[in-house]
């Protein structure tokens, strides 16, 4: 039994995307999903995983103390945090590439791997492996920072958790043969201003010139279960639409927001529009892009920073739109 779990000895996989097929049971859609060849991930920075066991506790009439604690569906939540460096993305293990509409029927699963803390490469027998199928994306952030690597972090969540303690010898050590090949890591020089667009411009837009500090892009799927009279398990786990997507700019401040408000004369029959739509683009040097589309809006900027303390004053532009998230992955 080793004494400790760190980064050397733990290795995650995952089963590439199915469509889940309602017409059949929950166990035949693990069984297909399993029947994939599970692809170890690259540059992988964090794994989490929490399980919740959603207990219902009923009462009766004439006693206080429980009559059950009755047991629900448990429900396991997976967090995966990876560096950008060139390689598929977790967006792309998960779901695969194309619109969240094109993409919302797919699942796929997660073997988390554990080795002695001896070893210097997951690799050779496990202690103990753990496997979550099927997995349903549920949310996803890029973060671009002008200091530090830019990441992707993912949540999934499943219904099931098997673990095994009897494995035979396995390699899932991540390969870095194609390591010194351009672009690799992703940093503030990656991001390809040229072929991006940004929310630059009046009615709520960044003013032109200001300095991008960092970009953050999350979207909430809202993953909602479909039940069946007669089944336990969910058969679906479907994406509740819309779908929120935000992306965040920090920039620094050289002369205020440049936003401004107004409560308007009250008159009867306006309907005054301070704010334009914007289209968002952001594309990597490794070909990767982020397509929000063209109707986000501005829905906060908030000024800050440049006090007594030092450091320069600060402005993050907030903007909002529905469904719009279509990412390809890096060539």
């Amino acid at each position: 039994m080793p004494n400790r779990i760190y980064y050397a000895c733990q290795s995650v996989q995952l089963y590439p995307p199915v469509d889940i097929d309602t017409s059949v049971s929950s166990a035949q859609n693990k069984t297909e999903i399993e029947g994939g060849t599970p692809v170890t991930i690259q540059g992988l920075q964090s794994v989490g995983m929490n399980t919740n066991f959603n207990l219902e506790p009923v009462y009766q009439l004439g006693q206080l103390s429980l009559y059950d604690n009755y047991e629900e569906i448990p429900e396991v939540e997976l967090s995966l945090n990876k560096v950008l460096d060139g390689r598929a993305t977790l967006f792309q293990s998960a779901m695969g590439e194309g619109s969240l509409t094109e993409l919302q029927n797919k699942a796929c699963g997660l073997v988390l791997t554990l080795y002695p803390d001896t070893v210097t490469k997951a690799s050779g027998v496990p202690t103990a492996q753990v496997k979550c199928t099927p997995a349903y994306l549920t949310s996803v952030t890029y973060t671009f920072p002008s200091e530090g690597n830019f990441t992707e972090e993912i949540q999934l969540t499943s219904n099931n958790k098997e673990w095994d303690t009897s494995v035979g010898s396995v390699d899932t050590s991540p390969t870095d043969e194609d390591a010194g090949n351009d672009p690799g890591i992703m940093r503030r020089q990656q991001l390809n201003l040229e072929d991006s667009t940004l929310p630059i411009g009046v009615s709520g837009g960044i003013p032109s010139g200001y300095k991008i500090q960092s970009i953050t892009v999350s979207a909430n799927l809202g993953r909602e279960s479909i039940f069946n009279l007669g089944e336990r398990t969910p058969s679906f786990r479907y994406i509740n639409f819309p779908v929120e997507v935000t992306c965040e700019f920090e920039v620094i401040a050289k002369g205020g927001d440049l936003v401004g408000v107004e409560e308007g004369d009250g008159s009867a029959c306006v309907n005054p529009k301070a704010l334009a739509n914007k289209t968002i683009r952001l594309e990597l040097c490794d070909g990767m892009v982020i397509n929000l589309g063209s109707k986000n809006k501005l829905t906060s900027v908030n000024y800050t920073g440049g006090d007594t303390g030092g450091g320069n004053a600060t402005i993050t532009y907030s903007y909002q739109t529905f469904n719009d998230f279509d990412l390809t992955g890096p060539t």
